[in-house]
């Protein structure tokens, strides 16, 4: 610092400002500083470096005070600023000292250059975190807060635009007479402020309420995104006070916040080992709003299948579920929650090689109980168990009877039940149990018809139908003894019905109906398992 050193070594100051040497004349500094004029008077000028190392002065702000007290012109700045004023109030820099003083040019560069601009004042106060902590009695962390929250009251924008979580998105029309900034201008963003600020900051605009909540709630979830979703070298520990203080700023509404920022920030707060506060109230969060919920959202929940994994599923859809306790509910939302376990269950059995057998069975269970009593079919669990087979045909016979054991063949429709009839990577347990429950649901339907008819007559009198579990559980173990070519007919034994069109519209989805055959007679080919060979049989329904 040559322009700044004395001739005269007597006279010489000799500070160190963090290892960097300072070599100042006395009288000079002591014109302008009031402390060091006062050590000089009582012969106390060593006591300075204390001082300067209380207040954690970094090299290059000194360096522009002491140019000032040279008479240099100082060039402040909103990364200064808040050095230069903590500096310049500590050494006595005040008119009371000294006319046109460093205090007092500081404070008006604050007053008329920093706190009317939006980027000049968050600048500011970020860049001079640990000085404001040695100005604490001037209030100029509220003094930065109020001006901050003044102008995001003019405009919200300036938090960022909300987040478009459902069609009615919410959008803010300024008064053109209120608008500060112009449309190129580009806002500094508030997640750069350490947590110290801005989570203070955040409550402070809440509780103005001159601020619409979905801004605010898009810039907490910014800068959750930024120092834990998104920040690999962060400490655990930093990232783990992030996760806190936004559950603690998130409100609870519905629809407000994204599924998806809610299943990761639940994912992140149960691996950094957050507060039970913290983990439960984002869980709380998560299982209100459910029903909104894609199956990618419930992926982030489960990487790795592990069985902490699927017991958070289990934990998040029993939270659902709790929350709505009247009967007079809409019942839409159980639907749309049991549709989207399908929908997960078959993205889980598609996409993921990692998926074992334990965890899909698991993950089925939890699908096939939340189906029960809300969804009239089964047939997305049936499509998720055909592609969990297909994607591991290493699985053994009894293997796949386990990972069928989530698949309810009763509730599968129409359509399901043809498909599976013919799906030759279902065991042929399963694919007999596909075929007695299309027999019963063509049962209901002709006796529907029947009934419906002019000419009503007792179903059961009519219909010659196995009602009974103990003569169907007789046909399937004979059933099992047979190699069923195809997995297209079974033979059941029906009492002719008079004129029922739906009957004869079955027989043929089943294959059981020719060309050449009646009303009264179907034709089936049949494999012998000992003899090995085919031959047709004709079953009459007399």
């Amino acid at each position: 610092m040559s322009d700044l050193e004395t001739r005269n070594s007597k006279s010489e100051l000799h500070i160190n400002v963090k290892d960097v040497p300072f070599h100042l004349c006395k009288e000079t500094i002591a014109k302008r500083s009031a402390i060091v004029s006062s050590l000089l008077e009582r012969n106390k000028i060593d006591e300075l470096p204390c001082i300067l190392q209380d207040i954690e002065a970094d090299p290059e702000t000194f360096k522009l005070v002491a140019k000032f007290c040279y008479g240099y012109k100082v060039n402040l700045s909103s990364d200064n600023i808040i050095s230069v004023l903590c500096i310049a109030y500590y050494l006595g820099m005040k008119e009371e000292h000294s006319t046109d003083n460093l205090l007092g040019k500081a404070s008006s560069f604050l007053e008329t250059r920093v706190l009317p601009s939006w980027n000049e004042t968050v600048n500011a106060l970020r860049s001079g975190e640990k000085s404001l902590d040695k100005l604490a009695d001037f209030e100029l962390v509220d003094l930065f807060f109020d001006s901050l929250i003044e102008k995001a009251s003019y405009d919200p924008r300036l938090l960022g635009e909300p987040i478009k979580n459902r069609e009615e998105t919410y959008e803010y029309r300024p008064n053109p007479r209120r608008r500060l900034f112009d449309n190129d201008w580009k806002s500094e963003d508030l997640i750069t402020l350490p947590l110290r600020f801005y989570e203070p900051l955040m409550i402070r605009a809440m509780e103005s309420r001159s601020i619409p909540v979905e801004y605010i709630v898009t810039s907490i979830c910014k800068y959750a995104k930024k120092w834990v979703l998104d920040a690999e070298d962060s400490v655990s520990g930093k990232k783990r006070e992030v996760v806190e203080a936004v559950e603690r700023l998130l409100p609870h509404k519905r629809e407000l916040i994204s599924c998806e920022f809610l299943f990761k920030t639940l994912k992140h707060s149960i691996s950094l080992e957050a507060s039970s506060e913290c983990r439960n109230g984002f869980g709380i969060r998560v299982s209100k709003q459910l029903d909104m919920a894609k199956p990618t959202d419930l992926k982030i929940l489960t990487q790795g299948y592990g069985e902490k994994d699927i017991q958070l599923v289990r934990t998040v859809v029993t939270s659902f579920f709790s929350n709505y306790t009247n009967e007079e509910e809409d019942v839409s939302l159980f639907v749309k929650v049991a549709k989207l376990l399908e929908e997960f269950l078959l993205l889980a059995a598609s996409e993921d090689a990692s998926l074992k057998l334990e965890a899909f069975v698991a993950l089925g269970e939890i699908t096939a109980a939340i189906s029960l009593g809300v969804l009239r079919y089964s047939d997305g669990i049936y499509r998720a168990v055909d592609v969990f087979l297909e994607r591991r045909g290493y699985l053994t016979e009894s293997e796949k009877m386990e990972a069928c054991k989530v698949l309810d063949c009763k509730k599968l429709s129409r359509q399901g039940c043809e498909e599976a009839a013919k799906n030759q990577r279902l065991p042929l347990r399963v694919v007999v149990q596909v075929f007695f429950a299309s027999q019963l649901q063509i049962r209901d339907t002709v006796a529907k018809e029947i009934k419906g008819g002019e000419e009503k007559v007792d179903e059961e009198e009519e219909i010659g139908v196995w009602s009974d579990e103990d003569e169907i559980e007789k046909m399937s173990e004979k059933l099992l003894g047979m190699e069923i070519e195809s997995h297209e007919c079974v033979v059941h034994r029906w009492k002719k019905a008079k004129k029922v069109s739906v009957w004869r519209q079955v027989k043929r989805k089943f294959g059981c109906l020719t060309t050449s055959s009646s009303d009264d007679t179907c034709t089936c080919d049949v494999k012998n398992k000992k003899t090995k060979k085919k031959k047709k049989i004709h079953h009459h329904y007399k």
